[in-house]
């Protein structure tokens, strides 16, 4: 950056200096392997949005619909909970008088779950996508559907932990409800790591395709 020689102030422009530090003079928190630099590259009062206007509504579009997904999923994962530990049945006069399908809750309660935390990790990659310089219209449809693989990747994984189907771990379908939706978000969650994990169960259960 460059100095006024009347005033001694800096304008920004030139490269970043070092990043603030706490109120109390103490360096900002560090996150493990992560920098503490936060400005993105950019100079102080570097404010604008580098992205044109078209990008920045994509960007807006996007947000919006994340968020509200959120929202929703929250709200169907607390509906799901309420009635989770009963088993409910659902008529389908239909198909005969005595036909009825037997509804879990449970499953529910995974699916949504997931989804939550695909949901939120869809938004934090927005965000970093973003402030990074690294948002485009092509990884939409990765961010926007990782929610529902989530959710799906939540019921499957669980469903395979509670029959014993994962290898070193013994079955156990009496999990706790609550225990199960916290498991079931964090596999929304890091579901990218997940797809390994389904690969490896698909490979010792099936055989790998080399092997066929």
């Amino acid at each position: 950056m460059s100095e006024d020689g009347a005033t001694g102030i800096e304008r920004a422009g030139g490269p970043a200096g070092p990043a603030p530090k706490a109120s109390d003079g103490s360096p900002p928190m560090a996150i493990p392997g992560k920098t503490t630099d936060y400005t993105d590259g950019r100079a102080p009062y570097d404010w604008q949005s580098r992205f044109p206007a078209e990008a920045v509504r994509y960007i807006r579009r996007e947000a919006v619909v994340l968020a509200l997904g959120l929202v929703i999923s929250i709200c169907c994962t607390g509906i799901a909970l309420a009635f989770s530990g009963n088993s409910y049945l659902m008529p389908f006069p239909a198909f005969g008088p005595d036909t009825s399908a037997k509804i879990d809750p449970r499953m529910l309660v995974l699916f949504f779950s997931g989804a939550v935390g695909g949901t939120t990790f869809s938004i934090k990659w927005l965000i970093h996508s973003v402030a990074k310089g690294s948002w485009h219209l092509d990884r939409r449809l990765w961010r926007l559907f990782v929610p529902l693989v989530g959710g799906v990747y939540a019921c499957a994984v669980l469903t395979l932990l509670d029959s014993g189907m994962i290898l070193g771990h013994a079955g156990d379908a009496s999990r706790g409800t609550a225990s199960a939706a916290s498991m079931a978000f964090l596999i929304g969650y890091f579901s990218d790591g997940v797809s390994g994990l389904l690969t490896n169960i698909a490979n010792a259960v099936f055989g790998t395709i080399r092997e066929k």
